[in-house]
């Protein structure tokens, strides 16, 4: 089955730990998501060593948005995998989604949103997953990176600097 990835697991290091597998640019397919939009509306608990505590967070989410598309990338997963990134994508939903390749062809896939809406203001999003983000891009043909960083809106203020992981245990087990 293929997933539609826009986030952490554009980097192939990330997808590489939530999947336990070796995994390369070269597995991930430049695709476009019509009718979704990104958003920074995905909240989890993390804790954040430079605070010494635990914070909520925003992380990326895809929005419906009936005239938008968005960029991500699709990569092929089993079932076993996706029973790891089910744990790792709490809060998230799993959704049937068909994007477009460069080549106009329509592929099924599946992806994961959050679907809860939190009251704003929203809280700050870690800098280390902005960080994953464009380590993934750099592996990637630069027209797709430039397009996605010019689509992808800018992350509650002020970042969350050093290092954080989840608080949740499934979570923080692929991450």
């Amino acid at each position: 089955m293929k997933l539609f990835v826009y986030g952490s697991l554009l980097d192939p290091v990330s997808a590489e730990r939530a999947l336990h597998r070796y995994t390369s640019a070269a597995d991930l397919l430049p695709v476009r998501l019509p009718g979704y939009c990104l958003s920074w509306d995905s909240i989890h608990t993390i804790h954040v060593d430079s605070l010494g505590r635990e914070t909520p967070a925003s992380f990326l989410n895809l929005q419906v948005d009936g005239s938008g598309q968005c960029l991500g990338a699709l990569i092929e997963i089993n079932p076993e995998e996706l029973a790891r990134l089910i744990q790792r994508e709490k809060g998230y939903a799993l959704t049937a989604v068909c994007c477009s390749t460069a080549a106009g062809q329509a592929v099924d896939a599946i992806t994961f949103i959050d679907e809860r809406r939190p009251p704003p203001p929203l809280p700050p999003a870690p800098a280390g997953y902005l960080e994953k983000i464009r380590r993934g891009l750099a592996t990637m043909a630069t027209e797709f990176a430039t397009a996605y960083l010019a689509e992808l809106p800018p992350p509650p203020q002020p970042l969350l600097t050093g290092n954080y992981h989840f608080v949740d245990s499934g979570q923080r087990a692929s991450t």
